[in-house]
């Protein structure tokens, strides 16, 4: 069986927006590794304490994220959004009021043609997340 793990670079931010995540989802920071600690990386001083990979897991989640490499440009896009699927309203909301903090709400509370519950918005570190309540 194949699965598909969505891999995150949250440029020069990664460790923090880590710590914020799990907060938000109630989940845990599963492996953390800097480019200090990964021998087959040469890096400058100044971007040692960068997350070179690291893997985050809650109830039903999992993704891997770092800051990318060094001198890499990255582009936020709104190509791909982060879906979170809910069979509890109020864990929903619960999530939504944290990831909103410092962030954006694209598209507040609305009834789906599916009969579910969507809100969108973009986070403080700019991942597009789409949270939907499945009544």
């Amino acid at each position: 069986m194949k699965y598909l793990t969505p891999y995150l670079i949250i440029n020069n931010k990664c460790e923090e927006a880590l710590l914020f995540y799990k907060d938000c989802f109630d989940g845990e920071i599963f492996f953390m590794q800097k480019y200090a600690e990964a021998e087959k990386y040469n890096v400058s001083e100044q971007f040692k304490d960068k997350i070179a990979h690291a893997e985050f897991m809650a109830e039903g989640i999992n993704f891997y994220a770092s800051d990318g490499f060094e001198g890499q440009k990255v582009t936020v896009g709104d190509t791909i959004a982060m879906t979170v699927s809910f069979d509890n309203e109020k864990e929903q909301k619960t999530v939504f009021e944290k990831l909103k903090v410092d962030g954006n709400v694209t598209m507040d509370f609305a009834q789906t043609s599916t009969a579910s519950m969507l809100v969108t918005l973009i986070d403080k570190y700019g991942i597009h997340w789409y949270l939907n309540y499945d009544k």
